[in-house]
């Protein structure tokens, strides 16, 4: 395709329609949506970071979009700021294995409330939009060489609301000269500092999503509304989003590989555990290896893990990974979930309260987490993890390469299914079972629907 990279990625999503879109990818979009509603709607029970942004919506806004976890309506800007702070908020919303994204975290509220503003997007064009969100975020992520943690940003939601203002751009009818608009505006709200994943005190990283949510949700409107934003390269200009972030060290053509044929959204991986994805092969290895061997925790004299690069953020800095002192910061501490996996037997919702978080046996376990780079495993390699238990009996040693969840080794439909009714039984205002199955069997034939809005009036 000729043009710039950024001018590329326009005419993508002015190109594709729903007919393009392959089974796997529509499939893939429903399912996303089914998990991360229904973990959106546990975290308005049990998480109270995001609380204040509902209420901050409720009396600020005024509009037609839905406020999850609660009776009242609002603006599109405020309801995507308000629900999309409770996407990540459990950390048990749905990932990628090769890009280091929430392929939909930002999207999905961001869709959401864009349609109810407008009425009468049909199903079709809904899914059209977050499979087209959802390819742009994996695909951005995948041009990057390095991990820019490194540089202190936190990149998931910035790419995630970059997918999210391209999606939106395909919901409102965007031309191509208003989508360039969207995204320079997009490029001047949406950003994440790496610090809050270190501050203990800091909820930033929890509801981080509801920022990137609101900013595509803006940068959509505001272009529709005429902003002559438009930049000549946003995304690859001298000094555009790639140099700003990953300083000129990207790879465009993994960006544009297999554009139009391959959705990245097809490639969704769903979480059995509710912490950081990077975390889920050594919680999988260490039950495994205990299960099969007969391990008691008192037995274990060292549990050795090797990662690729992306372990380094579950496990730096030490002071922070081997001791959390919260909840955000132990989900994203592999020291942590294995020393709940080892103690407990399972990682869930009820394993981060504060009891959780000070229990000696499991800070015990940690301090026997030895964690090891490998600097030899590539981008592609991401999830592969090498364990050891060391015992008096003998060591005990699995490779991993593919956390459950991931394509190549689904969750299946019924635990899927289970996790749904189960989070979403923990929501702040009750949803009887009744409503939850018409919500949940909605989600599967969306594409009948002439309008979305009937789904979300359920919730």
């Amino acid at each position: 395709m000729e043009g710039t990279l950024t001018q590329t990625l326009i005419r993508h999503v002015l190109d594709v329609d729903y007919g393009d879109l392959p089974a796997a990818a529509i499939l893939a979009q429903k399912n996303s949506m089914a998990d991360m509603l229904a973990v959106m709607l546990a975290a308005t029970g049990l998480d109270t970071a995001s609380a204040p942004f509902a209420a901050f919506a409720a009396a600020e806004g005024r509009g037609r979009c839905t406020l999850l976890g609660r009776g009242e309506k609002t603006s599109p800007a405020l309801a995507a700021l308000a629900n999309g702070a409770l996407v990540h908020a459990l950390d048990y919303e749905d990932s990628h294995e090769t890009a280091t994204v929430h392929p939909n975290s930002a999207a999905l509220p961001a869709l959401m409330a864009l349609s109810q503003h407008l009425g009468g997007v049909s199903g079709r064009r809904f899914l059209t939009a977050m499979a087209l969100a959802s390819d742009i975020c994996c695909r951005l992520d995948l041009g990057v060489k390095e991990d820019l943690l490194r540089y202190g940003w936190n990149m998931p939601p910035i790419h995630g609301s970059m997918g999210a203002v391209f999606g939106a751009g395909k919901l409102l009818g965007l031309d191509a000269g208003q989508i360039s608009d969207a995204v320079a505006l997009d490029m001047c709200q949406a950003t994440c500092t790496g610090e809050a994943a270190n501050s203990a005190g800091s909820a930033l990283r929890t509801i981080r999503e509801g920022f990137a949510a609101q900013a595509a949700v803006q940068s959509a409107l505001l272009a529709r509304a005429g902003v002559p934003a438009r930049l000549d390269a946003p995304l690859e200009g001298k000094l555009g989003y790639y140099h700003m972030y990953a300083r000129d060290d990207y790879a465009p053509e993994k960006v544009l590989d297999g554009l139009g044929t391959v959705f990245q959204g097809a490639y969704i991986s769903f979480k059995p555990w509710p912490s950081c994805r990077a975390t889920h092969t050594s919680i999988e290895g260490v039950l495994a290896l205990m299960e099969e061997h007969a391990v008691a925790p008192e037995e274990i004299r060292e549990i050795h893990i090797v990662l690729q690069e992306i372990g380094r953020m579950v496990t730096e800095p030490r002071e922070a990974k081997y001791r959390p002192r919260s909840a955000a910061v132990a989900k994203f501490s592999l020291p942590f979930v294995v020393g709940t996996a080892v103690v407990y037997g399972a990682v869930g919702l009820d394993s981060f309260t504060a009891e959780r978080l000070s229990d000696p046996a499991v800070s015990s376990v940690a301090d026997r987490v030895v964690c090891e780079i490998d600097p030899s495993l590539t981008k592609e390699q991401n999830k592969h993890t090498d364990i050891t238990i060391r015992t008096a009996r003998g060591d005990f040693h699995r490779h991993l390469e593919h956390p459950l969840g991931c394509v190549e080794r689904p969750m299946g439909r019924e635990r899927m299914r289970r996790k749904f009714f189960d989070c979403a039984a923990a929501a702040r205002r009750p949803v009887g079972r009744e409503r939850l199955e018409q919500i949940y069997e909605t989600i599967f034939r969306l594409e009948e629907l002439e309008d979305v809005g009937a789904l979300f009036a359920l919730l």
